[in-house]
């Protein structure tokens, strides 16, 4: 069972894509507007939308695609209820600000960690949920948790994805840098 923390049309794509990774699990679309996001939705069996809230509260597999500014703020509101959950930060800097917010010293996985001390944070990164594949379908998995790791990693490779063991949390630093390489705007 597992929980999608996502708004708007890119929310659409990664749930879509995501979906065809747990084809046989139960999911659910956690959006800031599920009326928004039912509009949006395509007929998939599984899938429920829901609150941010509801979401999590429902699954112990918590997939967050929010933009990177906005991950940590939304973090420190939902903190209390993701304890002991798998939380896997999707996010990649997409602007400039964006890759100045947190410098060439951490990554905002890294942070996400530190605000969410309880949490089993995983890493994955990839185009491939900005819908930018180029051919390409790796997703760069990285956690100081290996176990989580470990069934995020099984969770990718279900579906035709080559998931690699990127190492620690902080390999992010470099794999949000050459994401800009791998074919983001």
């Amino acid at each position: 069972m597992i929980a999608i923390i996502a708004d708007g049309r890119w929310g659409k794509r990664v749930v879509h894509f995501l979906r065809g990774l747990a084809a046989d699990e139960s999911v659910t679309w956690g959006a800031r507007s599920p009326s928004y996001a039912k509009e949006l939705q395509m007929e998939e069996k599984g899938l429920s939308i829901s609150s941010y809230l509801d979401a999590i509260k429902a699954h112990q597999l918590i997939v967050v695609a929010l933009p990177y500014q906005d991950l940590l703020p939304w973090t420190d509101v939902y903190a209390p209820w993701l304890n002991g959950k798998i939380v896997i930060d999707l996010s990649s800097p997409q602007t400039s600000e964006d890759r100045l917010l947190c410098g060439w010293r951490t990554s905002v996985t890294e942070e996400l960690q530190k605000r969410l001390p309880e949490s089993r944070i995983v890493g994955a990164k990839s185009t491939a949920f900005q819908g930018n594949t180029r051919g390409r379908s790796v997703v760069y998995v990285t956690s100081d948790d290996e176990g989580a790791k470990r069934r995020v990693i099984e969770l990718f490779r279900r579906a035709s994805y080559s998931a690699v063991d990127a190492g620690g949390l902080e390999e992010n630093r470099a794999i949000d840098r050459i994401m800009k390489i791998e074919g983001l705007p």
